[in-house]
């Protein structure tokens, strides 16, 4: 291994460790059941998150409901405890693993069995980002 390859995995290493990797916009969809899921997820630096979870049968929605509530990031592991923004009493918890892929795959939490599918794909993912060399004069 070179030492910017090294430098390279140092830097995605810290980065995923300190949570910072979380912070952002992450989506996804799946089918299921013929149900199409779409959620969307932004964290915050805060330690808050907001989400939104629609749920689609026949091209019809049959539920939007927006989550928001704290996360927490530690060992490759993500977990989110939240409320529905219309209805406070109804909570949810929620945890995630990030894949050697660099998403986030639902293990186990509150949600319905339509949601053991779910998978987060950050947007502007740092694993996508191509290397720029700038020079200032």
């Amino acid at each position: 291994m070179t030492s910017q390859e090294e430098e390279k995995d140092n830097f995605n290493s810290n980065i995923i460790d300190q949570g910072n990797f979380i912070i952002g916009l992450w989506r996804g969809f799946h089918e299921s059941e013929g149900l199409t899921l779409y959620y969307g997820y932004q964290f915050r630096p805060d330690g808050s998150f907001l989400a939104r979870h629609r749920i689609y049968q026949d091209k019809k929605s049959v539920e939007d409901i927006t989550w928001q509530g704290e996360w927490q990031f530690r060992d490759n592991t993500l977990k989110l405890k939240g409320f529905n923004s219309k209805d406070k009493n109804q909570l949810a918890t929620l945890e995630f693993k990030l894949t050697d892929t660099f998403k986030l795959a639902y293990e186990t939490g509150s949600l319905s069995d339509a949601y053991q599918q779910m998978i987060l794909n950050k947007l502007g993912q740092i694993s996508t980002w191509t290397k720029i060399n700038v020079t200032v004069k």
